[in-house]
């Protein structure tokens, strides 16, 4: 199960990175269309320079040993007692964190810092790598722990090898503790860049960084996610230590698919930016994308990764070439739990080193984390095998991982007349070091065991696993939709019919072929339980039923109210109401056969202007065929395609269309006996009640309408048909008459066919509820799939970093969405003007007109109907 995890987060993060390039596409066209914004705030709401707690030193002192103890003490305390797995309320003051993180940036430009660090002489008595640590406090306090804080003048020096944000919710406490160390002893802490230090990655669903920051921030959050872009713009993306043959090479990812090009393209490259481009369009971008992103193989040669068509995996000869040719012993990489589960694994002929620092990666995953120790006396002399040591831990929960102070640094030590009964010799730090790991391990083993009683079945993981699973199938129901309906087992039978399932191995091709080849699917099937047990579908899949378990829905407590679905729907169907019988089916029914395909529908949709985009047709039609036709052909029945428009516009107690509003006027004798005719019509079927022929023969001009007198006839005949097995009276002619004229809906003194449905479509035809929650969530989808996007584009048009927004930037973002996705190679559920003009006006803007976008895009989630 740990495995399918890890397989499904490869497939997330391809989603994200998919995203992301419609991200920067949104927001480079809005600053080309634009020359008064910029990609940098212009201004800001104003700081409180007021110390938090812990903070006092570092506000009277800088950025000292003694201050940033005390602060490191703070964060220790403050964080205690909250959950280590959704954080709590921030720490470290926005005022600190702006002014620390433009001291980094400051310090990182004055050193001249180039994407990679050459250090012929490895610096001071032993380095200590850290891999991944994704929010994750506890082990990052841990390690502190075990290994000491740094220092220069004892030589504990520590390289953090990137993805320090995102997943866990303490990524700012780790940053404050790694660059404000960093300030304090720049020669004993180093950076690099993971792929997951990149403004848009952080606001993706494979992200989190975002989020934390804004939950920790309201009102300064902007501020503080844009000042970590520029750190995170100027980071190194590769270190090099050590003599010719022997040099230790550490980079986040591994090695680009030009490996020739690496190391000079990173000693010439010119300043980065805060996001890395997936499009790239020169050496030097590939090389930056690939050395963030790429994963070694056990293959030869370089393939696609899983994690994205543009991203690459490289196999042992890649790797023993590049190390032949640079003179380099070992490459060392994070970037993925190892599949050893041990927090560290020897690749390609041990010539590359995978390390992973995040313990229990997620709180699910149950894996050791480790570090790479570097000895540099060793390692100058070119003793590669003896300098290098892999440590395994497992950090305890938060609360104990707090409780355990790292040992100060030489410097504040030395400087401490208290501390004396502390020797600071090499022999007696290591004693005492030796001595924190004895315990340390004890602590370990206890914590493993208690996070595995805790959950023996790895119900965490499933629910992870679950939760990826409804994400991908909201992404992509529509062609999941399309490749079982074109697979039901029903076309193997006679009479054919479509049956609603597809055997395990259809369900199983089509998930590999629209969400991904590289996931087990069979542990996907076993974790959802989506197989069925007993006859007489035994083995087969309903795929109905495991399409409409995920949805994208509105919260009940969001800014977005629900209610702005019925102006897209009303649109549509009052653009019919006019219409004769026979212009309705010229316009709907070109070939004359009574039935309708897609083309056909798309046509007839375009001409009206009714309110929907190609993609909403598509979803309309699937929706019809999946619920209401069961026959086999491509296209489907022109009269109940044309029911289930009205039935979907038509719900009782809605008053937002005008026929809505009309309809629930009507004298209440009118609208019961209506609701009760016209549910016996439905209930008989389209093909027993011929609906739409009984409009003809009762046409008796031919004129496509029926005239009061034609109405009357023809509620007759149905009345006498229907409302003896109903139980209805039966009305007298005067009383058919003023029915006449309240299905006369649009006042032209005649009665259309759609009127004749609007008048008679009971409120709990299923139809309509499939069309309305199908074409609401499609609408939906397009906002939740594009999250990124819409967020770059409001950050693009917020230059003052309030984040609000009034409804005129709320429709820019949103047309500029629409416009990228239509004429982009990913086009895929643009909205129309007119829809976007009805979701806008349902949003609940405050007294001054404005609205929080990311309460926006937050009132849009994915929920499990099974769950």
């Amino acid at each position: 199960i740990e495995q399918l995890s890890d397989q499904l987060e490869g497939i997330e993060e391809a989603e994200s990175i998919r995203r992301t390039d419609v991200a920067q596409q949104v927001g480079t066209s809005l600053l080309r269309g634009d020359s008064n914004l910029d990609d940098t705030l212009s201004s800001h709401p104003p700081l409180d320079d007021t110390p938090w707690a812990g903070e006092e030193l570092l506000a009277s002192e800088g950025f000292t040993a003694r201050a940033m103890m005390r602060m490191t003490s703070q964060i220790r305390e403050s964080c205690a007692g909250m959950d280590q797995h959704f954080g709590g309320k921030a720490v470290v003051s926005p005022s600190l964190l702006v002014s620390m993180l433009t001291k980094v940036e400051d310090h990182l430009k004055r050193r001249g810092e180039k994407a990679i660090n050459e250090y012929p002489t490895p610096p001071g008595e032993r380095i200590v790598v850290v891999g991944d640590l994704h929010g994750q406090l506890n082990d990052a306090l841990w390690i502190f722990y075990r290994y000491g804080l740094p220092s220069e003048a004892s030589g504990n020096i520590f390289l953090f090898n990137g993805d320090i944000a995102d997943r866990g919710m303490f990524a700012v406490e780790i940053f404050m503790l790694v660059l404000g160390w960093m300030l304090v002893f720049p020669n004993a802490v180093f950076v690099n860049r993971g792929n997951h230090e990149d403004l848009l990655v952080n606001t993706s669903r494979c992200g989190g960084f975002y989020d934390e920051i804004i939950a920790k921030y309201p009102v300064h959050g902007r501020l503080v996610f844009e000042h970590f872009g520029r750190v995170f713009a100027a980071l190194p993306l590769a270190y090099l230590f050590g003599p010719a043959g022997a040099r230790i090479l550490v980079v986040h990812g591994g090695l680009p698919r030009v490996p020739t090009q690496f190391i000079p393209s990173l000693r010439h490259m010119a300043p980065r930016g805060p996001t890395v481009p997936m499009r790239t369009s020169s050496v030097a971008e590939v090389v930056v994308k690939d050395c963030l992103w790429s994963d070694p193989q056990d293959k030869a040669g370089q393939d696609v990764s899983t994690r994205g068509a543009s991203l690459i995996c490289f196999g042992p000869d890649v790797t023993l070439k590049f190390c032949h040719d640079e003179l380099i012993g070992l490459i060392v990489r994070s970037h993925e739990v190892p599949p050893t589960g041990e927090g560290f694994a020897f690749h390609h002929q041990n010539r590359l080193c995978t390390v992973f620092s995040a313990s229990n990666y997620r709180g699910i995953e149950h894996n050791s984390g480790a570090v790479l120790l570097i000895t540099s006396a060793d390692l100058a002399v070119g003793n590669l095998a003896k300098s290098v040591r892999p440590e395994v831990y497992f950090a305890p929960r938060l609360q104990q991982a707090c409780m355990s102070p790292p040992e100060p640094p030489k410097e504040l030590l030395e400087a401490d007349i208290e501390a004396e009964f502390l020797p600071q010799t090499p022999a007696a730090r290591q004693t005492r070091e030796v001595a924190r790991r004895s315990v340390a391990a004890k602590a370990e083993a206890a914590s493993k065991a208690l996070i595995k009683s805790d959950d023996p079945s790895g119900e965490q993981i499933k629910d992870e696993v679950v939760k990826i699973v409804a994400e991908l199938v909201v992404a992509h129901k529509e062609e999941l939709w399309q490749g079982f309906w074109e697979k039901d087992l029903g076309l193997r039978s006679k009479p054919l019919a479509r049956s609603g399932f597809v055997s395990f191995q259809v369900w199983k091709e089509v998930c590999q072929a629209v969400l991904g080849q590289a996931v087990s699917w069979d542990s996907v099937a076993a974790v959802l339980g989506i197989v069925e047990a007993l006859p007489p579908h035994q083995g087969n899949v309903d795929y109905n039923r495991f399409l409409h378990r995920f949805h994208v829905c509105l919260r009940e407590d969001g800014c977005v109210r629900a209610a702005w679905i019925e102006s897209v729907l009303a649109k549509m169907v009052e653009k019919l109401l006019a219409l004769s019988v026979q212009d309705l089916l010229n316009l709907f029914d070109q070939d004359k056969n009574g039935r309708l395909t897609i083309a056909e529908i798309a046509s007839a949709v375009k001409t009206l202007d009714a309110g929907l985009s190609q993609a909403q047709v598509r979803a309309l039609y699937l929706t019809f065929a999946v619920h209401c036709d069961q026959s086999v052909q491509d296209d489907i029945e022109v009269e109940p395609f044309l029911s289930a428009l009205v039935a979907a516009s038509g719900e009782e107690g809605r008053d937002t269309s005008k026929h809505a509003r009309a309809r629930g006027a009507w004298p209440r004798w009118a609208t019961r006996y209506l609701r009760h005719l016209g549910r016996g019509i439905w209930e008989e079927g389209e093909h027993k009640h011929n609906l739409l022929e009984q409009f003809k023969t009762f046409d008796l001009d031919g004129n496509g309408l029926l005239e009061p007198s034609e109405f009357v006839k023809i509620m007759g005949s149905l009345q006498a048909r229907f409302c003896q097995q109903l139980g209805a009276v039966m009305l007298p002619e005067s009383s058919l008459k003023e029915l006449a004229k309240l299905a006369d809906f649009d006042g032209s003194g005649a009665v259309s066919y759609m009127e004749v449905l609007l008048a008679l479509q009971p409120a709990d035809t299923a139809v309509g509820g499939h069309v309305r929650f199908d074409l609401f969530e499609q609408i939906c989808a397009t906002v939740w799939c594009n999250h990124e996007a819409l967020l770059k584009a409001f950050h693009t048009l917020d230059v003052d970093g309030t984040m609000m927004v009034d409804a005129a930037t709320l429709t820019k973002a949103l047309e500029q969405l629409n416009v990228t996705l239509s004429s982009g190679t990913e086009a895929r559920r643009p909205l129309l003007p007119f829809q976007i003009e009805a979701l806008v006006s349902h949003i609940q803007l405050d007294e001054n007109g404005l609205v929080n976008y990311n309460s926006f895009l937050d009132a849009f989630h994915v929920v499990d109907c099974a769950g």
